[in-house]
């Protein structure tokens, strides 16, 4: 019988970057998804099939997969195939099919919900079902690894919690982070809209600007100034994140929105002032006039620059304005709303 599997992406509400800095970061899931269906067949391949983004893409594999940096959109299922037969589980010949309306590129965790998608979806059709650690660190080592994206562990946790989550990254024995995850029980009904710029950032540019100036030699004057800039808003990213955290489960919007108003002054007074690559202007403009028309919070989601934007709004009919304001402007975007509903 077939089996299917869903994800979620992920907007990061605040503690952007922390995953690799260490901190704090906050994430809730989204009503965007993909969705994972494979089904045993005849023979030794596997065949991939997605429809993403109203694309249809094919290729047919060895049922053990590759890895191919250079392989397109299906390349993360390809790997995550080769992935589960590196260790040690004997795939049959499949058909997997991913669809969904996640979009790719945006800051919304895309690649990790296509991983975890194939990896589950595969492993169960194989007769195995992954404890979620295992398939969490599964599919950063194939997106990070196997593949060489840039991610960190934030995006597989997030989608793989399928709820609220403040995460604290600490440091493990091998010296790379790793999270402490609290699941966050959010009181009344949050009201975000999201949305994304037409064109997509530079996602790795930003992360080796980040990183080298993170990293940078602080005898040197310019070093140093950029390792002050990069350190002050990653670390006020990290306490915005837990301070939202509480706002969350107490129900407290406004707390959440001011949050997320100080992180988009720490991106613009400290990130986008010092590093060319990080400089935004459609998304200074376009929370600007999110703002205007009464946004509590809005700030940039995912690593930064005209990406994507997010916007915490007071109640229902401002969230809807907000999508039709942003849709005007030429973004694509979407009201996701999520906490309990009010009784």
């Amino acid at each position: 019988m077939p089996v299917s599997v869903r994800y979620p992406g992920r907007v990061c509400l605040l503690g952007e970057h922390n995953d690799w800095a260490g901190g704090a970061s906050l994430a809730v899931p989204l009503p965007l998804a993909l969705s994972a269906t494979a089904e045993a067949t005849e023979g030794a391949t596997l065949v991939v099939e997605a429809v993403l983004e109203g694309e249809l893409l094919h290729r047919t594999l060895p049922a053990g997969g590759e890895v191919a940096p250079d392989g397109g959109p299906l390349r993360f299922a390809a790997a995550a195939a080769a992935a589960l037969c590196a260790g040690g589980l004997a795939l049959p010949g499949a058909r997997l099919r991913l669809e969904g309306d996640l979009p790719a590129g945006r800051g919304f965790s895309s690649s990790a919900a296509a991983t975890l998608a194939s990896l589950d979806a595969l492993a169960r059709l194989a007769g195995h079902v992954l404890e979620v650690e295992h398939l969490v660190e599964l599919a950063y080592h194939v997106e990070h690894d196997l593949l060489g994206v840039a991610c960190g562990r934030l995006d597989p946790v997030a989608c793989a919690a399928g709820q609220p989550v403040l995460l604290r990254w600490l440091p493990a024995g091998d010296g790379e982070l790793r999270p402490a995850i609290r699941p966050i029980e959010t009181r009344g009904r949050f009201h975000l809209v999201a949305a994304c710029f037409p064109r997509p950032r530079d996602t790795p540019g930003i992360l080796r600007t980040l990183q080298g100036a993170w990293e940078g030699d602080l005898r040197d004057a310019l070093q140093a100034e950029r390792a002050r800039a990069a350190r002050t808003a990653l670390v006020g990213f990290g306490d915005l994140a837990a301070t939202g955290a509480r706002a969350l489960m107490a129900g407290d919007a406004d707390t959440l929105g001011a949050c997320m108003q100080q992180a988009q002054r720490l991106y613009e007074d400290e990130l986008a002032d010092s590093f060319p690559a990080l400089r935004a202007p459609a998304l200074w403009r376009t929370c600007e006039e999110l703002q205007e028309h009464g946004a509590l919070g809005a700030k940039f989601s995912g690593a930064g620059g005209d990406g994507s934007v997010i916007a915490l709004m007071a109640d229902p009919q401002s969230a809807r304005a907000a999508v039709d304001l942003l849709e005007v402007r030429g973004l694509v975007a979407w009201y996701c709303p999520f906490g309990e509903e009010p009784p």
